[in-house]
């Protein structure tokens, strides 16, 4: 089996001088170069603004919300409850007295997934919610 070899182009990128810096002091301590942060920066792009509707995509959605906010865990669990055909588990834990994070990890169709992270961010004490996606090959 022949592997595939990939062509590669240079080009040349503007950012503030303060922005690269930080950039190269951060890959320098993961020991990665430049070029090879840039292509994964520009993949993970790729992956998470340009999902098309009809692929599989599975990954998680981390949540921190406070739980003393009424009916925010119940919302939560409702929610998880209407999309049990994508959630594979749920990870929940405490923060602080007030804060919890769930972490969610989803599995299925794009929309479907768009449509629980639209459910979950306009539940009320939600404070951050991020997510993390890969396509399946």
């Amino acid at each position: 089996m022949r592997r595939r070899v990939e062509r590669y182009v240079r080009f040349s990128v503007s950012t503030p001088e303060e922005l690269l810096k930080k950039f190269d002091e951060t890959i320098s301590g993961l020991g990665l170069e430049r070029s090879k942060a840039i292509r994964m920066a520009m993949e993970r792009f790729l992956t998470e603004n340009s999902l098309k509707a009809d692929r599989k995509i599975f990954g998680n959605i981390n949540i921190v919300y406070n739980h003393e906010v009424r009916e925010a865990d119940s919302r939560l669990t409702d929610i998880q409850h209407h999309y049990l055909d994508i959630i594979v588990s749920t990870l929940h834990f405490h923060i602080s007295k007030e804060t919890c994070m769930l972490v969610i990890t989803v599995r299925g169709e794009n929309e479907r997934i768009k449509s629980l992270l639209s459910s979950i961010s306009s539940i009320r004490g939600v404070e951050d919610v991020k997510s993390c996606f890969f396509t399946e090959v």
